[in-house]
């Protein structure tokens, strides 16, 4: 009888913070042994033939508009691009129909997505004024931590977000003070509500419509100003924030200074910000519409140095597909398009892109893309790192290979929407693992859907 399930050998293992040549022994599910020498047996071996062997990637941000939604995306499409992008883990964002504003809505919403999930897969409540009473009851079903806007949708989009937003610094003191109680994290979308309104509402009477009004009724400061307010409140109040898609030198300045005086604060920043800035807008348009907007180039080096120094410790994604159709209302009035762009399947070749070119370094890519979160969200160590006992959740990816994406190859449903098309990146995904199951193998295909587990919210850490 095999000693093993699976065996990977003649890959590259991150481990002590570097890349070592050794095995990963796998038993139910579990890796049982990381050790130098070849084991005896196993039931499966897949040589990596030197390729990394990285921690199964943790995507914490992830719109999968399931239910209600499903005409831009589901599970089934959402998890088979995480899947080929190497992702083992996503946290999806509570703004579907129904918003998920209480412990009944998650728990259909987990019964709604469980088959079709090639990902396992975490759920956000949300967090505002209306539903102050359900959020001890979302914890208890099994949030992994709540999303809070502190800037108000559209009015055309106001079903999508209704009890997911507050408006003023008043009802985010309440909305954490609910959330502190549970001990799960609180994810803040940080614009300030009344400047984007004041700035929105000025540049309608002046009749701009152009791509680049979007950046200019959102400016830098609105960012930095609901940046100040949550870590204000955060240290005042004693609570667990984390700030999702920095985009601005201000937010990283914030955020030093707010870590440095022991606020308990952590925050990402995704590929779109990282990639391009403002002038994109002007070049694609409604397509290139994202809140907050792209910025400077000067706010792009800043988040590169806020991420090698640790200040912004996780790259997700805000993976937000929108259908062509309506991406195209904002052909001719930029405020008519839907704000988002897909990135699931395409961030680890991109960061690996980066780590080439020498932005990041090859060591850090385990920690921005897995280790990170699982230590925020309460996996670590049974995710987001390669040790015995830990799960057995694994990516294993082909760093030397350099190829161009094709948006009409990925798995989204949105794929025409895809800003990355064309852009050269490193690091082909061979194999995506989950649990000691193979959930993607390049030149082969996916799993059965359904492999994806529901991960509770673990509020003890």
């Amino acid at each position: 009888m095999p000693a093993y399930d699976l065996v990977i050998t003649n890959g590259k293992v991150f481990f002590l913070d570097d890349f070592v040549d050794v095995n990963i022994c796998v038993n139910e599910g579990k890796i049982s042994r990381v050790q130098k020498n070849a084991p005896e047996s196993a039931s499966r071996v897949i040589d990596a033939r030197e390729a990394l062997v990285l921690p199964g990637l943790i995507d914490p941000h992830v719109h999968f508009r399931d239910p209600g939604l499903t005409y831009k995306e589901d599970f089934l499409s959402g998890s088979k691009g995480a899947a080929a992008g190497g992702v083992t883990t996503v946290f999806d964002m509570p703004t579907t129909q129904p918003v998920v504003t209480n412990a009944s809505m998650l728990q259909e919403k987990v019964r709604t997505v469980k088959g079709k999930a090639l990902a396992n897969f975490g759920l956000f409540g949300a967090g505002s004024v209306d539903n102050l009473g359900d959020i001890d009851g979302l914890s208890r079903a099994g949030a992994i931590g709540f999303k809070t806007y502190m800037v108000a949708p559209p009015k055309d989009r106001m079903r999508e977000y209704a009890g997911s937003f507050v408006t003023n610094s008043g009802q985010l003191y309440l909305v954490m003070q609910a959330i502190k109680r549970t001990g799960l994290t609180h994810c803040i979308h940080a614009e300030s509500d009344s400047t984007v309104a004041c700035l929105t509402e000025r540049l309608h009477s002046e009749g701009r419509k152009d791509p680049m009004a979007h950046y200019d009724s959102r400016p830098n400061f609105t960012e930095a100003e609901a940046v100040y307010d949550a870590i204000l409140l955060s240290d005042a109040l004693g609570t667990k924030i984390h700030l999702v898609h920095v985009s601005t030198r201000e937010a990283s300045d914030l955020l030093k200074s707010a870590r440095a005086r022991g606020v308990n604060v952590s925050a990402e920043t995704c590929p779109h910000y990282l990639c391009f800035s403002k002038e994109i807008l002007n070049e694609r348009g409604p397509y290139a519409k994202y809140n907050p907007p792209a910025r400077n180039e000067d706010d792009l080096v800043s988040l590169f140095d806020a991420l090698n120094e640790g200040t912004i410790s996780m790259i997700s994604t805000d993976h937000a597909p929108h259908a062509k159709e309506e991406k195209e209302l904002g052909r001719t009035d930029i405020f008519k398009a839907p704000p988002g762009t897909p990135g699931v399947e395409t961030r680890l070749p991109i960061i690996l892109k980066m780590a080439h070119d020498g932005r990041l370094r090859l060591q850090d890519v385990p920690k921005l893309t897995s280790e990170s979160a699982a230590k925020r969200f309460g996996l670590y160590p049974n995710k987001g790192c390669i040790v015995e006992g830990a799960n057995a959740d694994l990516t294993i990816v082909d760093y030397n290979q350099n190829w161009t994406i094709k948006a009409s190859e990925l798995q989204t449903k949105a794929w025409e929407t895809v800003l990355f098309d064309g852009m050269a990146v490193q690091g082909k995904v061979k194999f995506t693992i989950l649990s000691g199951e193979i959930s993607f193998e390049e030149g082969v295909g996916f799993a059965k859907a359904g492999l994806g587990q529901f991960i509770r919210g673990n509020p003890n850490y």
